[in-house]
């Protein structure tokens, strides 16, 4: 079979990344048969997958049935049947059948009666044409009914490969429900469209839909009643009746969004909704909080009323999402001085790191620089850790403050170096600023542990072999005294690194003389003596 197309235009058409990943999928490939416009096949991996590449003016297009390929993505699984179709070679050109000017030669008997063969033996076939003959002239709506229930009856649980294969047919039925919108039949399209998300609803909790193509085909199917509902209005209250319903007692996937329904319902149908929401929050049941709160949140967003969208969220107070949230609501809103104010609160009543941060972006498009910066003093003065300085060093960076403030924030890590007799934090601050000598002087005046001290040493030993060559010989012993993978291949690392310090300053017999100790004291450690030998120690 002679490829239509080059490499080059595989590569375009995929992408580097998946273009590479598809020359490792080449072995994979069978199957393969050619189509009326171009070729099928499958590719088999961890699971299966059917592949169409198609001609496209002087390139290629490509479909396969994989989580990725679904997303209209070209993928890998396409790149290898590119690629086997090119490693056959250009060959003789060998023109291809017009099947056009072959089929346009037919009786309309002889050519009604080839279709109907074939969709008789092919499922696929018959429910496209089905659709399509439910949408030629007056839709026959009862007709299209049946065909969207057959193709939407989950029958059992499906596993992912089946799921695919639901999801395509639900985009089928949504394809034709959307048809018949754009083409002015949007009244008989309406109850298809709630059909259709009550089947693809009833049927998620027997799907794997690790891939995501069920719910985004529910997502659609809820759009689109949307849409047929704001062209051909049911009864406003019946269809705020509805949507309340399934948004309350729903399996809550996908999430159905009162906006979308808000010109369908009108000023009648948000009363509706509105009546009912008050109803049943009066005594909800304790499970039913948390969906009542958000539908009533919602009900705010559709109002535009930011008041009560934020008292909606204070009652989650002092849980540090419920701040988190109604600081990002105010920021949005461009309300930046309630943002400061519920992010102050938030701070002091949580200590949440993220509020902190969002105080200081706050205070900072505030113009009020001093405030933040004295928010990250804060927090190094709380908790003298590396993280808070560099924090600190940030904000004081981005508002131009941190030559003044720098020393004192490294004598709040000094203290804490001097207490705890650890300098971790400090050394690792003091790295972070570009000051290796310091973060050395540090680290040997206090003590670090281990990690913390290699990091320091690997960044002094650049200059200063000969001055880290102890440290790390102590390091190793410490690192023999436990067993295991890691361990070991710890210990290999560590003399590796040695022996790399110890030859730049003259010192590599000695370091010989450690690894030769190593293998004859730990004989017995195959793991260690594989990992030595690994690295030609």
């Amino acid at each position: 079979m002679i490829a239509w197309f080059t490499e080059d235009d595989l590569h375009e058409a995929a992408g580097g990344q998946s273009y590479q990943r598809g020359r490792d999928y080449v072995d994979a490939v069978a199957d393969v048969a050619p189509t009326a416009l171009g070729v099928r096949a499958t590719v088999r991996g961890m699971d299966t997958y059917e592949v169409w590449l198609g001609r496209h003016a002087d390139g290629v297009v490509g479909e396969c049935s994989c989580p990725f390929g679904a997303d209209g993505n070209f993928c890998k699984h396409c790149v290898a049947v590119g690629l086997v179709l090119l490693a056959d070679g250009p060959g003789p050109a060998v023109p291809e059948v017009d099947l056009g000017a072959y089929l346009r030669t037919l009786d309309p008997r002889e050519l009604v009666e080839l279709v109907l063969e074939q969709a008789g033996r092919d499922p696929a076939l018959y429910r496209r044409l089905s659709l399509r003959a439910g949408t030629t002239g007056a839709p026959q709506v009862a007709v299209l009914r049946r065909q969207l229930d057959e193709a939407l009856r989950a029958r059992g649980y499906l596993d992912d490969r089946a799921t695919r294969e639901y999801a395509r047919r639900a985009r089928e039925v949504l394809d034709m429900v959307d048809e018949l919108i754009v083409s002015g039949h949007a009244s008989e399209a309406r109850p298809l469209a709630r059909a259709a998300v009550e089947g693809i609803t009833a049927a998620m909790s027997t799907v794997d839909d690790s891939s995501g193509a069920v719910t985004g085909a529910c997502r659609r199917a809820m759009w689109l009643y949307a849409r047929a509902c704001a062209v051909a209005r049911p009864n406003p209250a019946r269809l705020a009746e509805w949507v309340f319903r399934l948004r309350l007692d729903g399996p809550g996937w996908p999430v159905v969004e009162l906006a979308d329904f808000a010109e369908a319902l009108g000023e009648t149908g948000m009363a509706a909704y509105r009546s009912l929401l008050r109803e049943t929050c009066v005594a909800p049941p304790e499970y039913k909080v948390v969906v009542l709160r958000s539908m009533r949140e919602q009900l705010a967003t559709v109002d535009g009323d930011l008041d009560v969208r934020v008292d909606i969220l204070a009652e989650n107070v002092p849980n540090p999402k419920a701040f988190l949230d109604i600081v990002a609501l105010l920021r949005e809103a461009g309300e930046l001085a309630g943002a400061i104010r519920w992010a102050e609160r938030g701070v002091a009543e949580t200590g949440d790191p993220r509020l902190a941060d969002a105080l200081v972006e706050s205070y900072v498009d505030a113009e009020r620089p001093g405030d933040a910066v004295a928010v990250r003093e804060s927090a190094v003065r709380s908790a003298p850790t590396r993280l808070s300085y560099a924090n600190l060093r940030a904000t004081a960076s981005d508002v131009g403050s941190w030559p003044a403030v720098r020393e004192a924030a490294l004598d709040v890590l000094r203290a804490a170096a001097e207490r705890e007799e650890r300098a971790d934090e400090l050394a690792g601050a003091l790295l972070d600023d570009g000051e290796t000598a310091e973060a050395w002087l540090a680290a040997g005046k206090h003590g670090c542990r281990d990690r913390a001290w290699l990091e320091v040493a690997r960044a002094h030993g650049a200059a200063h072999p000969a001055e880290v060559l102890p440290g790390y010989r102590e390091a190793v012993h410490r690192c023999l005294e436990r067993t295991g993978r890691d361990a070991y291949r710890e210990v290999a690392v560590l003399l590796e690194e040695l022996r790399d310090l110890s030859a730049r300053c003259g010192e590599l017999a000695a370091c010989e003389a450690l690894v030769g100790w190593i293998r004859e004291r730990h004989h017995r450690r195959r793991a260690l003596l594989t990992e030595l030998a690994r690295r030609g120690l």
